[in-house]
């Protein structure tokens, strides 16, 4: 994706700056990158490394030493006809419980990587909508330095005026407060931007930000998917795979805990010195835990519910899901809307009049608050423009981030005009 910013308005702010432009594939790399929140699951992933190779360990061997018949009383006094056993003890294990153990770990990391991919549409999202942020703070900058420059323009015409007599001082004075209050917008607007930008950078890990502009066109907005195209889509989704997951891992649990029904085989091996005969003799045996079945059963019900309830909550979630595609979709919609009849039906016949009554006053036929008047509206209406395009976009990067499907666009050029025509 290969994007440019271009407006001679933002270019005079930074003319002194050489540092390029951030691209938005360059703000998701930096914190796909340098994120903390997607580094700890590479230490969650050496957690289940560990693990897997403890479970997949067969059970050890036990040596133990057995003494008989010493430091008695009469013919078994001190250690003359003491018995000595060396035995070699372990346990066999039945129902396959070592590929149950690690199937189990297996998919738990099947899980995080699914987990991993939710958390970082969540971080993605929140990059997107910073980014946006900034943005939408340069058309900003872009209106009110247009809008400081005509309130120029109308201090010097108003000066003209006063000067020929044509009109009260009291117009000088409301075009001088006018023109400071467009100069305190300007001020703000570089305050407000510069905070966005530092906003964007902290998403990366860098308190002080090496670019001063980002690029993309606010304005370049695509028609949104339908509600049951996404619906549609959504079983692909990251937020319901997790839930696929976490219903194998149980499914797995319960495997593990049905292997463990099957008792293990205890067995010892030995040798025995009897001391009165002089003689050596090998000893052996073996034991088998009676009705382990029945002191599962608990366990196995447990685990039973687990997987239950993990499918009411995939139906809570979805329907939560559901919920939240709407809203984001309603709001993305009017924004939409409210972008094309600005762009169409509100700002267009506004730049006509201001036209008209710029014309109108130098010919003494309007009043000067009728030329600023105008000039607010216009303002204001360009200011909702931006407004309107920046929740759209955001509301994009919320749907992309529930249902993983690519909506929001930010090509290269920018199709905004000037608010006011150069004077």
């Amino acid at each position: 994706m290969v994007m440019c910013f271009t407006s001679n308005a933002y270019a005079a702010l930074n003319d002194a700056d050489n540092t390029f432009p951030m691209t938005l594939e360059s703000a998701i790399k930096r914190t796909l990158a340098n994120n903390p929140q997607l580094h700890e699951f590479d230490f969650r992933q050496q957690v289940i490394t560990g693990e897997a190779k403890t479970a997949a360990l067969k059970p050890g061997y036990v040596m133990g030493v057995e003494v008989e018949n010493f430091l008695g009383s009469g013919e078994v006094a001190g250690i003359k006809d003491m018995d000595l056993t060396l035995t070699l003890s372990s346990v066999i294990e039945m129902g396959n419980k070592i590929h149950a153990r690690k199937n189990v770990l297996d998919i738990k990391r099947q899980m995080l990587d699914v987990e991993k991919q939710v958390r970082s549409l969540d971080i993605l999202a929140e990059v997107m909508r910073r980014y946006i942020d900034v943005l939408a703070g340069q058309e900003t900058i872009n209106a009110v330095n247009d809008a400081a420059q005509l309130a120029r323009y109308t201090y010097q015409a108003v000066i003209r005026r006063v000067e020929a007599g044509a009109s009260p001082l009291l117009e000088k004075k409301r075009a001088e407060a006018a023109l400071a209050a467009a100069r305190l917008d300007v001020q703000t607007a570089k305050l407000q931007l510069q905070t966005s930008i530092k906003s964007l950078s902290i998403m990366w890990g860098e308190q002080q930000p090496t670019f001063t502009q980002v690029q993309g066109d606010l304005f370049s907005l695509t028609k949104s998917p339908s509600f049951q195209t996404l619906i549609s889509e959504l079983a692909t989704s990251p937020h319901i795979q997790l839930f696929a997951q976490q219903s194998r891992v149980q499914d797995a649990q319960l495997r593990l805990t049905q292997a463990a029904n099957q008792p293990d085989v205890s067995w010892t091996a030995g040798i025995r010195r009897i001391n009165g005969i002089d003689e050596m003799a090998f000893v052996a045996g073996a034991s088998v835990p009676l009705f382990t079945q029945s002191r599962n059963l608990g366990d196995y019900e447990a685990q039973k519910a687990k997987h239950d309830q993990i499918e009411q909550q995939k139906q809570s979630s979805l329907r939560n899901l559901y919920h939240q595609i709407n809203q984001a979709l309603d709001a993305r919609n009017r924004a939409l809307l409210e972008v094309t009849t600005f762009q169409k039906n509100i700002i267009p016949p506004l730049k006509e009049a201001l036209v008209l009554v710029e014309k109108a006053y130098t010919d003494g036929r309007f009043s000067y608050l009728e030329w600023v008047s105008t000039r607010q509206e216009l303002l204001d209406a360009q200011h909702a423009l931006i407004q309107s395009a920046k929740k759209a976009l955001q509301r994009g990067a919320d749907i992309e981030a529930l249902t993983g499907i690519s909506i929001v666009s930010l090509p290269s050029e920018s199709t905004s005009a000037p608010i006011f025509k150069e004077q």
